[in-house]
């Protein structure tokens, strides 16, 4: 395949495509921004539930601060420490199972508790935990531990003097329940609000895209008539050089074989700009055998790829398997067609050109090697646009890849270079094996 150079600038996207593109970059967008809102509220909800937790500890540790001395007091008198520690069975209190309260001196003893809460060990690491109020969550809820500082009553000393500590702490279970809650709300809000957005940005781009369809469906017929009408006057004027007399042909004035050539290219170009009008027009699809095809066109073009030494090759053996798929056939085999002319006419004399076909379950991969010098990275993309041609600016009308694409991508396929460095070119159909997936043709 020869190296591309100079070229007219690329026709406007696909506008299926591109409204599918559209949709799924704002669905994207769309998502992103949920993403970020519930992400954002889920946090803001955490963080507040941290500190109406935190809060709620400090009061209850305020409250058991100011009980401190009594129970300082009490395990002074009491014989059995025991006497003053509450049985959680007996207290009355609501509530208690999800909280525990502890009292310690001075020494960090403890002194008496309430409450059935199991509470990890606690941490006591370096002078820190002695005179500052430390956190601690674990996975069944959060506790304070608090020192109590207490002032002289009489106001002989000025400062404070530390009287113990407290720990108090809460379950969190309640909390995490109403947390998990809200994960459920907010997922399914945000699955809702997505398909929301994606149908109705659905509607909003077929409706804004229905112009622009018409417009294309006109310019569609037209181009099918200017073509269908072109080639009436062009039919006559290539019959009026046929019938030219030999002796007049070769005369210097008259420049038969240059005219010939043109009609000739004139007619190609007409035929490929009314194939491309008409792509939607089909008939339904229908069901053959892709090897059978393939081994039809290799048969036929066999010939011409001998003039100049090229060996034609088809893999697997069509002898030993068969590929059925549903698609029209008629289209297909332009396809083909277009990619082995495309591979005979850049290959060098006496090499090869192959066509190796590769099924799978879904898709069907079909791939026309040559040993033309390939394409520059650069333009790999430029050789599907339509009247590219490249360096070789003769002998096609340079539409056969751009109706090669359109043909694979109405069939719900795909057609792109593959392999490309000099000696080896590969072009790689994609098409599928379920006639599910074909595109509609209407």
């Amino acid at each position: 395949m020869a190296s591309a150079t100079g070229s007219p600038s690329p026709l406007p996207p696909d506008p299926l495509r591109l409204k599918q593109r559209l949709l799924l970059q704002g669905g994207g967008f769309a998502l992103l921004l949920l993403t970020a809102f519930s992400g954002s509220l889920y946090w803001g909800i955490v963080q507040q539930r941290e500190e109406d937790q935190r809060a709620e500890l400090r009061q209850i540790a305020a409250g058991a601060a100011a009980q401190l001395p009594l129970v300082l007091h009490e395990a002074k008198e009491v014989e059995s420490p025991l006497k003053f520690r509450a049985v959680p069975s007996t207290v009355a209190i609501a509530g208690l199972e999800q909280q525990r309260l502890q009292w310690f001196d001075r020494a960090g003893r403890l002194q008496g508790e309430q409450g059935r809460l199991a509470l990890p060990p606690l941490r006591r690491q370096g002078q820190a935990w002695r005179s500052q109020a430390q956190w601690q969550r674990w996975p069944g809820g959060l506790s304070l531990w608090q020192p109590v500082l207490s002032r002289d009553p009489s106001g002989r000393s000025a400062g404070a003097s530390l009287s113990g500590y407290v720990r108090v702490a809460r379950s969190d279970q309640a909390s995490r329940r109403d947390l998990q809650r809200l994960q459920r709300g907010v997922l399914l809000g945000w699955v809702v609000t997505v398909l929301a957005a994606l149908l109705v940005g659905r509607r909003m781009l077929r409706s804004a895209f229905a112009p622009l369809q018409h417009q294309l469906e006109a310019l569609q017929r037209f181009t099918a008539d200017a073509s269908h009408e072109l080639r009436h006057p062009l039919t006559a004027m290539r019959t009026l050089l046929a019938a030219v007399p030999e002796p007049e042909r070769h005369r210097p004035p008259f420049p038969w074989q240059e005219l010939n050539r043109l009609s000739r290219a004139m007619g190609e170009q007409l035929d490929d700009l009314l194939l491309l009008a008409r792509q939607e027009q089909g008939e339904a699809p229908r069901r053959f055998d892709l090897l059978e095809l393939l081994e039809d066109l290799l048969d036929r073009y066999g010939p011409q790829a001998a003039q100049r030494g090229i060996r034609l090759q088809l893999r697997p053996d069509p002898a030993s398997c068969r590929l059925p798929i549903s698609a029209h056939p008629e289209q297909l085999q332009r396809l083909f067609t277009n990619l082995l002319l495309n591979a005979i006419r850049h290959s060098p004399e006496g090499g090869t050109v192959s066509v190796e076909v590769s099924p799978s379950p879904q898709r069907l991969q079909i791939a026309v090697v040559d040993a033309g010098p390939g394409i520059a990275a650069g333009e790999r993309e430029r050789v599907f646009e339509r009247y590219w041609r490249g360096s070789d600016q003769g002998g096609h009308s340079g539409l056969g890849l751009a109706i090669a694409r359109s043909i694979a991508r109405r069939h719900g396929g795909e057609l792109r270079l593959g392999e490309s460095q000099p000696g080896r070119c590969v072009l790689l159909v994609e098409l599928p094996t379920a006639r599910s997936n074909l595109m509609t043709f209407s």
